[in-house]
């Protein structure tokens, strides 16, 4: 009954925004903007039941994702928020994955940057961690799709980004660690670049993600991971020493 329920309430909701969803495709760059805006505010804003928010995503999902590349900052902005907020509100926030996974590859994953704004590429990769973080096991068939996306953004230009990176491929190292190992050894080479950012504050999150390559990796870059670690220890910051004593 409960489901019946929550089908019932989440088609109400979806025949609400109907009209907000046909403007996401006006050329107006405004209409678009306010029609975000108006789905955000009538869906994860205003405090649903999880299984009706969980209908009202299943149908959303798309239409959102397409949005990802509107050229609209706002609208970009808009999507990602709604997104991530449904992602840590619903109760299967895994049934997402075979449509969420591939965008963020394409958009975050390819060897050129899709998303120009720093602020985005940071919002994106903090809803990559907490996807990681709800989904768990269930990014093991996203394993490609995430270490792609990881490899770029772990090198971004913006140091933000780099420490939100380190801290995601922590958690997805800790979360599937039975195939981690398999592409472990491809974040060594962006990981060392990393580490040595003149933020030191980049350098610690460089540093513990190392340590969780190290951990759930193949051993096979061991020694010139170790050769750059050691370097590290003639670093001026407190902070950078306490956590190269963390991994080894």
């Amino acid at each position: 009954m409960a489901a019946t329920g929550d089908e019932h309430a989440a088609s109400e909701i979806l025949r609400g925004i109907s009209r907000h969803l046909n403007c996401l495709n006006e050329d107006n760059k405004a209409t678009r903007k306010r029609a975000l805006e108006s789905i955000k505010q009538q869906t994860v804003n205003k405090g649903l039941p999880r299984g009706v928010l969980q209908e009202v995503f299943s149908s959303l999902l798309k239409p959102l994702l397409k949005c990802l590349s509107d050229p609209v900052e706002k609208c970009r902005e808009t999507t990602i928020a709604t997104i991530t907020e449904f992602i840590r509100c619903v109760p299967k926030p895994e049934e997402s994955l075979p449509y969420l996974m591939p965008c963020l590859a394409q958009r975050f994953g390819d060897k050129e940057i899709l998303e120009p704004s720093e602020e985005l590429r940071l919002s994106a990769v903090e809803m990559l961690t907490l996807t990681v973080d709800v989904c768990g096991t269930h990014l093991t068939h996203y394993l490609n799709e995430t270490i792609n996306i990881l490899l770029r953004t772990i090198v971004d230009p913006f140091p933000d980004v780099r420490k939100e990176s380190c801290k995601c491929t922590v958690s997805f190292a800790k979360s599937v660690p039975e195939h981690f190992h398999m592409q472990a050894e491809s974040l060594v080479k962006p990981l060392m670049q990393t580490i040595t950012h003149q933020h030191s504050r980049v350098r610690v999150s460089a540093i513990e993600a190392t340590g969780a390559v190290i951990q759930h990796g193949s051993g096979k870059n061991l020694d010139d991971v170790v050769s750059h670690l050691a370097q590290r220890l003639f670093d001026d910051s407190p902070q950078v020493l306490l956590s190269l004593l963390s991994v080894f």
